[in-house]
């Protein structure tokens, strides 16, 4: 019966050693990494209305939505050099020439992540005087 005891701590020290070689002693690159990599967030960012038709000195006011991470601000931009103005708050006022523009929002998380508006700008012009009876 005594060799029956000494038996079982030897196999229980032999299982401790099979696990605790198994177990880093420093730290563990592989892991560090997999902890300290952000979570990847799929970002979407949607503009409305996605397009406008404006007289010459007209506003538009848009409106954008960031889908997917936390923040949810924008930046908005007109693409075209004289093709208008924006505010942060999304109103676009059309400039004095006619032509195509587009209104941009990008996500500030994401700059690669961004939805443009088309804005067609009609020359302003007077109606004749036989019709404003």
């Amino acid at each position: 019966m005594r060799t029956a005891k000494r038996a079982a701590p030897f196999c229980r020290g032999v299982v401790f050693l099979f696990f605790a070689a198994a177990i880093p002693v420093g730290p563990n690159p592989a892991v560090a990494q997999a902890l300290l990599r952000p979570k990847v967030v799929n970002i979407a960012v949607t503009i409305s209305p996605p397009k406008a038709t404006l007289f010459a000195g007209e506003t538009q006011v848009f409106v954008a939505t960031v889908i997917g991470g936390v923040d949810k601000t924008v930046t908005w931009s007109v693409d075209e050099e004289d093709g208008g103005t924006v505010t942060n708050q999304g109103l676009y006022t059309a400039p004095k020439i006619q032509g195509l523009y587009h209104v941009t929002a990008t996500s500030t998380a994401d700059a690669q992540k961004r939805a443009v508006a088309t804005v067609t700008v009609l020359a302003y012009c007077d109606p004749p005087a036989a019709f404003m009876r």
